[in-house]
């Protein structure tokens, strides 16, 4: 759940899906106590310093598309911005686990040229990367997510009122979706 063209949206419309949305979903499965939130978010945000936007700062963008680059300059900061909500919204649900993926690679480019490079870069430059920085294919990082999240209801486990909050990266994926699935993706990582 997200804006899917933020760069088409002016930031309050933005803020309203990215943060008020999500904290209002937050809070209504802390009311009926749900044990696991998954979120997906992006790589290395920090939700500690991520700090609002003054109703200045929002009037000041007006009410127009923000475009690409205003919104890859906020799009960090709004994501702590989401984490945060969604961490202080839900304080009695057991886990809270962040995806925090670098490009997410899918079979067809969603934004056209834009995608499709960042897709053909990442095949190039993956291999080279710290693997906390590798793309990810959206299958990879579905099943992760469910698996994840089967195994966090299948703990038995009582964190008393603590919460656990983990941060999931590229790595996380690929151990928790399994060697297999990983090995499958990459036979076939030629046709995406």
């Amino acid at each position: 759940l997200g804006a899917s063209a933020p760069h088409y949206m002016h930031l309050q419309q933005w803020l309203s899906v990215e943060i008020d949305l999500i904290r209002t979903i937050a809070e209504f499965c802390n009311t009926i106590q749900v044990r696991s939130i998954s979120l997906l978010s992006a790589v290395d945000v920090e939700n500690e310093s991520a700090v609002p936007f003054t109703k200045e700062e929002i009037e000041s963008y007006g009410d127009g598309a923000l475009g690409w680059i205003k919104m890859i300059i906020l799009y960090m900061r709004l994501k702590g911005l989401e984490e945060k909500a969604v961490i202080e919204s839900a304080s009695d649900v057991q886990y809270i686990r962040i995806f925090q993926p670098n490009t997410i690679v899918t079979e067809e480019p969603r934004y056209g040229w834009f995608d499709a490079t960042l897709f053909r870069f990442h095949k190039l430059v993956d291999p080279y990367l710290p693997s906390h920085y590798h793309s990810v294919d959206v299958r990879l990082l579905g099943a992760a997510m469910v698996a994840d999240a089967k195994a966090k209801l299948q703990e038995r486990e009582d964190l008393g009122s603590q919460q656990d909050v983990a941060k999931l990266s590229y790595e996380d994926y690929v151990s928790v979706a399994g060697k297999a699935f990983q090995d499958s993706l990459e036979a076939n990582k030629d046709e995406l």
